[in-house]
């Protein structure tokens, strides 16, 4: 599911590193399932990708979010805004962005297991190490507009557009914002650091994550 876990490498240690596990036992399968740990788990193209449990700032980060993105996108009918959901190219092949965006219009690829096809918009809240960058082709794929990337820690924010078959970043503008043109919102960073969203129409709304 992951690269390969080498433990002669100095300072290796399981809890820091990403393995590969070429077969999942059913009785495994069965335990993270009754637990709840297979929540963030995701099928690529047949591979099962299992995912720890996000940390305590990235759901904090994601909390503070979506209050502010949700009565956003709703009160001014941009569409809808769903948290942790599964995206299906096909049956054996999805992933789960932190948030995924459907523009007023296109509410018919939402179904009760997910989307069907590619959300106009995804946000990932990066942790170090994971495997953020490496879902750009399948959005891609699925033609999702832009993947909005908010590192954990730095609280730096990307956007990335999709142009033709690959993700183009997005340049800040003289203020240093970076406009989601998807979600009609824009991103900045202030020093704390604090992750910084505004509505691009009134900026007087706004929130520091």
């Amino acid at each position: 599911m992951f690269g390969r876990l080498d433990l002669a490498r100095p300072g290796c240690t399981i809890g820091s590193v990403k393995a590969l596990v070429l077969d999942v036992s059913s009785r495994l399968l069965s335990r993270r399932k009754l637990t709840g740990e297979d929540r963030w788990d995701e099928l690529w193209e047949g591979i099962l990708h299992m995912s720890p449990a996000p940390s305590n700032e990235h759901q904090r980060i994601l909390d503070e979010l979506l209050v502010f993105l949700l009565p956003l996108v709703k009160g001014a009918a941009r569409g809808i805004l769903r948290s942790g959901i599964n995206v299906f190219r096909t049956d054996d092949d999805y992933r789960i962005p932190d948030l995924s965006f459907v523009a007023s219009g296109r509410e018919g690829i939402l179904g009760l297991e997910g989307a069907r096809g590619g959300p106009d918009a995804v946000i990932e809240v990066r942790s170090p190490g994971d495997e953020t960058y490496d879902k750009f082709p399948f959005y891609a794929a699925l033609a999702v507009r832009e993947v909005i990337v908010i590192p954990r820690d730095e609280k730096k924010p990307e956007v990335h557009r999709l142009a033709g078959s690959q993700y183009i970043a997005v340049s800040p503008d003289p203020d240093g914002f970076l406009l989601s043109e998807t979600l009609g919102v824009r991103f900045g960073h202030e020093p704390g650091p604090r992750l910084v969203v505004q509505d691009a129409n009134d900026r007087s709304q706004r929130s520091l994550i």
